[in-house]
């Protein structure tokens, strides 16, 4: 069997689908651009699970800070619904320990702050006082965060100093 020694000719260069002796030069290219590649997409990964950690830790502080401050307004809910955190004499301070199974707790302060006559539009007259109390709870979750609110007060009296 005879071996065949002809060859297609090829083409021109500067030809369309010339590909001539070129070809090896180019070999590994491919490898390059996908490494780079892959490095930038690892990157931007990385990039997307911080901003993801980082996220989740404002989540957190956030949701802490939300329990302290429903803990405070609790604190300020008893010291309205408790007759004897009013007194004009002495400072009144309750701590409310850890409020059910949440993991937060508060406290509030009462002080006397002075007399005044009634507000106007408060149907009071003569004879009645306005009593003004500065009322201070604060409310604390067990992650550290801390809310204190302060609320001013006034309780009409049949007779003041």
């Amino acid at each position: 069997m005879k071996q065949r020694t002809d060859t297609l000719p090829s083409p021109a260069r500067g030809t369309p689908g010339a590909s001539g002796p070129r070809l090896p030069k180019q070999a590994g290219a491919v490898l390059v651009v996908s490494l780079i590649l892959l490095v930038v997409l690892t990157l931007l990964g990385l990039s997307a699970m911080e901003f993801t950690s980082l996220e989740e830790k404002m989540a957190t502080n956030d949701q802490e800070t939300n329990r302290a401050f429903h803990a405070a307004e609790t604190g300020l809910t008893d010291a309205l619904g408790d007759p004897d955190s009013l007194d004009l004499s002495n400072p009144v301070a309750i701590d409310l320990g850890q409020l059910g199974n949440t993991p937060a707790s508060a406290s509030y302060a009462t002080s006397f702050r002075g007399w005044s006559n009634p507000p106007l539009g408060s149907l009071y007259s003569t004879g009645y006082s306005a009593a003004h109390f500065n009322v201070q709870s604060t409310g604390d979750s067990s992650a550290g965060a801390t809310v204190v609110l302060d609320a001013g007060l006034f309780q009409i009296t049949p007779s003041g100093p």
